[in-house]
């Protein structure tokens, strides 16, 4: 077997804004993304939950009417954001990420089918509430599509798998199975987005808890949020120690700021379970819900940045994108960020009024 690695050379035209600030866009737009993601996704899990208890319990059934009412505009918000972190991610690493993408070519043109699939079928069952198999339907696409989402972005990082791949396969019917983390990488996320699913419930119900629909929401979405916290520690040492040797070996040993990372992304979780549970349980309800957010927003910030370092360990021996030219277009780089601030005050606004008319409860149409 050769060690020939079929890598496309980078784009010759030089960057068009410094490495720095392209890594913090796309880490910001993708962390974005991924809180929009998480409730997506975790927000249809749970409405499903709920709408198989709706005749037997009316919390449910009013939890899943009003999750229903916003889950197609979260969709919305989180089909959006990822196209902004996909365009970052192509500018540094297009030519890894549009190899891999032709290699799982068939999944990956299917995403946008499947993605329209999944939200008209998020919009039935909004017109059709009574119905929980379409629901469950909308969650399975869903999660195929973050299926691929990973296969893709593991790939990617592999370049020494093409070659064989596309022996076996030139017609873009191949999946990264091969690849040890695969599964881990992908349930560590999907339980992410439950329980972050979870801590929104949650945080509703510490607004309304003083109706016995928000004690009601309090209650469920802690366990919510707890169960699959829990159950991603396990996962995610799975997913750890499922990494080459060599990224882990980079990870731990390379500097003080991977493995201080991964310290902190395990604590952080813990202090988080502790406030939501505190919150749930003691009269500083108020105070403890607070801590739980912040904790598990710096949660998501430090995953976000594990990710980005891992991503650096995989690609540092072949692609070193530090070592790209730059040719900063400043004027263009000034209208992005204006552009991007007051989309970002415009969603702020418009959330702001979304959830104010009620008071903080989800609102109704």
């Amino acid at each position: 077997m050769s060690n020939f690695i079929p890598l496309p050379t980078p784009d010759p035209m030089p960057l068009p804004a410094p490495l720095w600030l392209l890594l913090t866009l796309l880490l910001v737009t993708f962390l974005l993304h991924l809180l929009a993601m998480n409730f997506t996704v975790g927000g249809v899990f749970i409405t499903s939950l709920c709408s198989l208890r709706r005749k037997r319990d009316a919390m449910a059934g009013q939890l899943a009417s009003d999750l229903l009412r916003i889950l197609p505009t979260s969709l919305a918000f989180t089909i959006t954001l990822g196209v902004a972190a996909l365009l970052f991610v192509q500018v540094l690493y297009g030519n890894l990420l549009y190899a891999s993408s032709i290699l799982i070519g068939a999944f990956w043109m299917a995403v946008i089918p499947v993605l329209i699939v999944a939200d008209y079928t998020l919009y039935y069952s909004k017109s059709h509430p009574n119905r929980t198999g379409p629901l469950w339907f909308s969650l399975l696409l869903l999660l195929a599509i973050g299926f691929v989402y990973v296969n893709n972005f593991t790939l990617m990082l592999t370049p020494q798998r093409w070659l064989e791949m596309y022996r076996h396969s030139a017609s873009g019917l191949n999946l990264n199975w091969s690849e040890p983390s695969l599964v881990p990488r992908y349930l560590h996320f999907m339980l992410g987005a439950f329980a972050i699913a979870g801590l929104v419930v949650f945080v509703v119900g510490v607004w309304k808890r003083s109706t016995d629909y928000g004690r009601w929401m309090l209650r469920h979405g802690s366990h919510w949020f707890v169960a699959p916290t829990v159950l991603n520690f396990v996962v995610g040492m799975w997913f750890l120690l499922a990494l080459p040797r060599p990224v882990l070996l980079d990870l731990f040993t390379g500097g003080p700021l991977a493995a201080s990372l991964i310290g902190i992304g395990m604590l952080l979780p813990l202090a988080a379970i502790v406030h939501v549970v505190l919150a749930a349980r003691t009269e500083k309800t108020l105070l403890h819900a607070r801590l739980a957010v912040a904790t598990a927003l710096l949660t998501l910030v430090v995953m976000v940045a594990i990710r980005q370092v891992v991503r650096s360990a995989y690609v540092g021996s072949f692609l070193r994108i530090h070592d790209l030219s730059a040719k900063p277009q400043w004027s263009v780089i000034a209208l992005f960020l204006l552009l991007f601030v007051a989309g970002l005050a415009t969603v702020y606004a418009m959330l702001t009024s979304y959830f104010g008319k009620s008071g903080g409860e989800l609102p109704a149409n």
